[in-house]
């Protein structure tokens, strides 16, 4: 993570150097990504770089921290009462709410594309492990939240459930770019609808198909 001499640059500063790595990793690979266009966008010296981030890894899990944060402060109000809605139709709130944070951001959208382009890279499974364990703790308070309401089968395996939910969470757009190439929004949530079908189908209750 970040050094202290980062987070107590002025914020403008501090914003100049996020979006040059923000620019540099929308446009390029983590391996083909380069310090040294960063240092020359932000308009820092090479020193004060290593001053701020230990080394390209560091800088990278600063931009995808910051791009999952972002991310979820823009899902925060779906999941602040989950309560008000069923299970399945938070879920396809959810997946609603991520096409609107990727439409509205799409230089995030971009790293994200490249990230799940290379899903064998060491760093994207470092990477991933983190904010997928992250992932899966908020499915499994989820679908804790459906079983008692009896949205959700009470035999399932939360643990193995809330995993299978997360991995799909990812993959589903990865899937959906691979066969279409570009998202269309009206066409992704018909994709999206038909997936929460089948997920019914498998875990949902009785009364919730």
């Amino acid at each position: 993570m970040p050094r202290e001499t980062f987070y107590n640059l002025p914020e403008v500063k501090r914003g100049k150097v996020e979006s040059a790595a923000i620019d540099e990793f929308s446009q390029y690979a983590y391996d083909s990504a380069s310090i040294n266009r960063i240092i020359d966008m932000a308009g820092i010296p090479k020193g004060s770089f290593y001053q701020y981030f230990e080394d390209k890894k560091d800088v990278y899990r600063y931009v995808i921290d910051r791009l999952v944060e972002k991310k979820m402060a823009h899902l925060k109000p779906m999941l602040e009462n989950p309560l008000q809605d069923n299970f399945f139709d938070l879920l396809f709130k959810l997946y609603r709410g991520g096409l609107e944070f990727a439409l509205s951001n799409p230089q995030l959208q971009m790293i994200t594309s490249k990230i799940l382009a290379d899903r064998k890279h060491p760093v994207f499974l470092e990477l991933m492990h983190d904010h997928i364990n992250a992932s899966e703790q908020v499915f499994h308070i989820l679908l804790e939240k459906g079983i008692e309401r009896g949205e959700i089968r009470a035999d399932i395996d939360l643990e193995l459930s809330a995993h299978i939910l997360s991995t799909l969470n990812t993959a589903f757009a990865d899937y959906y770019l691979e066969k279409k190439g570009s998202i269309i929004e009206e066409d992704y949530l018909a994709y999206v609808s038909r997936h929460i079908t089948f997920l019914k189908q498998g875990m949902g209750s009785e009364k919730s198909r």
